[in-house]
């Protein structure tokens, strides 16, 4: 369980391509259960940083959901194809801006991303978390990192959406998002 006086940053790679949406409708529910069970266990999410690709963009919207972050910010720092030192920097100069009273940010981006980070490797919807004693810290990358592993989709919100396999299938990303928003 983190620890109060830690900060943390935790960087997700996107879950897996829909055929018809950004990405799977099943993983849409994963990415609000994946955001709360972030919530659950670590300070206010300050903002949700992610790529501009769709599968990036649907993941972190249905992500900030389940953190009940409103903050998100498109970047194509975060892009597959941006180059490593690129990404570095931007993430350095975050951390540089950051205040004391900020103790977590989430990124969500994609598997060539995390690597050049040398971060350990991410299946679709996974992520690392990295935690350190301040910002300072971070930016030093003196930091533990923990794998989590995408949570499944509890039996709650399926009970809770009240709505066939069937008619599921059908629905839009919009009205996945707002059948999930309104069972807050």
């Amino acid at each position: 369980m983190p620890q109060n006086n830690k900060v943390y940053i935790t960087i997700g790679r996107h879950e897996h391509y829909g055929s018809d949406t950004a990405i799977e409708r099943y993983d849409m529910l994963v990415a609000y259960q994946t955001g709360n069970m972030l919530a659950a266990v670590l300070p206010p999410c300050e903002t949700v940083y992610h790529s501009p690709l769709a599968r990036a963009v649907e993941t972190a919207r249905f992500e900030a959901l389940g953190l009940n972050c409103n903050h998100l910010i498109e970047t194509e720092f975060l892009d597959e194809d941006a180059p490593k030192n690129t990404v570095q920097k931007f993430i350095n100069t975050l951390l540089q801006n950051t205040s004391e009273d900020v103790r977590y940010y989430h990124f969500v981006t994609h598997l060539p991303v995390v690597e050049k980070l040398g971060l350990p490797f991410l299946g679709a919807g996974d992520l690392c978390l990295l935690t350190a004693d301040n910002w300072s810290e971070m930016l030093a990358e003196n930091f533990t990192v923990q794998v989590i592993t995408a949570p499944p989709v509890l039996p709650e919100i399926w009970h809770k959406l009240a709505i066939t396999q069937a008619e599921f299938d059908k629905l839009s990303s919009d009205e996945i998002y707002q059948k999930v928003k309104s069972l807050l």
